[in-house]
């Protein structure tokens, strides 16, 4: 009897301590001045594209937000207006050279409510390592997390980082590598934007 209430402890003291590591990054994703996944666009995403394709809907994926135990459909969440979606890793170098062109678009195109921003932390097991590169490069948009890399094969990812530029759940640009201006990330959000459904 004593041997089942001592392994009725541990088993409780390894759920405990699981509930403390995410409400711990869950404050340290807040504290980055990351939001969370609660606010991102519901609703039904559009599927039939096995790819990650330009002209075709986004290849749906339900991933765990960054910092929290919330899962989010890709495919949903890119369903209403338009949205920037960016793979990432703090590993990768061009993803920190490409960062302040993120982070600058974010601020021009997010105030004015005209674009969602929506990043995927990619391949890095340590979500803690992603919410301070996050944090410290100004990207404050909600954030998801592969970190097995299950979107590999439908989003036809080689290498990071990735941007995809979607309308209304349909993929207007698919863009490999980083983006080499503003000028260039500016005119594909801009060309999204004008693009009629």
């Amino acid at each position: 009897m004593r041997g089942k209430t001592i392994l009725g402890a541990l088993i409780a003291t390894v759920i405990l301590a699981g509930c403390g590591a995410n409400a711990e990054m869950a404050h340290q994703r807040e504290s980055a001045g990351i939001p969370g996944c609660s606010a991102l666009p519901s609703g039904p995403g559009k599927t039939g594209s096995a790819t990650a394709t330009e002209g075709q809907p986004m290849p749906d994926r339900d991933l765990p937000c960054l910092g929290d135990e919330a899962t989010v459909s890709v495919a949903q969440a890119t369903s209403k207006g338009v949205t920037v979606v960016t793979i990432w890793a703090s590993w990768c170098r061009p993803c920190r050279s490409e960062a302040p062109l993120i982070a600058d678009a974010y601020r021009r195109y997010h105030d004015h409510d005209r674009v969602q921003f929506l990043g995927v932390d990619y391949a890095e097991p340590d979500a803690s390592e992603a919410i301070s590169f996050a944090g410290d490069t100004g990207l404050i948009f909600p954030h998801l997390q592969d970190p097995d890399g299950t979107i590999r094969g439908a989003w036809q990812i080689s290498g990071v980082p990735v941007s995809f530029i979607v309308k209304n759940g349909i993929i207007v640009t698919r863009h490999s590598g980083q983006w080499r201006s503003q000028q260039e990330l500016n005119s594909a959000i801009d060309k999204a934007i004008e693009r009629t459904s």
